[in-house]
């Protein structure tokens, strides 16, 4: 079953990598012309700030599933690495827990937003429903509770042989049992 949803958070990872690939092709194609208008033409455009900023965010929810999946997000473990390897495991495993929950909140308020709100609202400048500009937030959500799972699992599966579930993935050092 594992295997089975790695194999899953292997495809969701590779289809995000290339979102954020083009979003950020396309966020950059936007701020080169924005600059080229403004100060070349000197004549500036309206609409490439505005697109700029909402593949600005989409590029940000959808690579925060990619920082999870590969344990780049920001983490305090200096206290927990010094607890033994069960009590680092059901650190971990609460902490992804709650993680989780947060992340389920961000998922069902984003949809809201998105589905609900953003179909009756147009963006100033491209003139498009804000549905676009929304989407990202559940989207990105959604990555995010993919990979979570996907590590809690697995950190589950490493305790077991004796690795840290804090322990950076591909990462083979085992962490020492403190004494006492």
């Amino acid at each position: 079953m594992i295997t089975t949803y790695n194999r899953f958070a292997e495809i969701v990872s590779k289809l995000s990598r290339w979102a954020c690939i083009i979003s950020l092709s396309a966020m950059t194609i936007a701020i080169l012309i924005n600059v080229f208008f403004r100060y070349v033409l000197n004549d500036p455009l309206s609409w490439p700030p505005e697109f700029a900023r909402f593949t600005q965010v989409a590029v940000t929810m959808l690579a925060s599933g990619l920082a999870v999946r590969y344990g780049r997000h920001v983490g305090v473990t200096v206290l927990v690495m010094r607890l033994p390897m069960r009590m680092q495991t059901a650190v971990f495993i609460a902490t992804n827990f709650l993680v989780l929950c947060f992340l389920a909140v961000v998922l069902f308020e984003g949809y809201k937003l998105a589905f609900f709100e953003g179909p009756s609202q147009l963006a100033p400048s491209l003139q498009v429903s804000m549905m676009w500009a929304f989407i990202a937030v559940p989207l990105g959500a959604f990555l995010m509770i993919v990979h979570v799972i996907e590590v809690s699992l697995n950190a589950v599966v490493n305790a077991r042989v004796g690795l840290s579930p804090y322990a950076l993935p591909g990462s083979v050092e085992k962490t020492e049992e403190p004494e006492g």
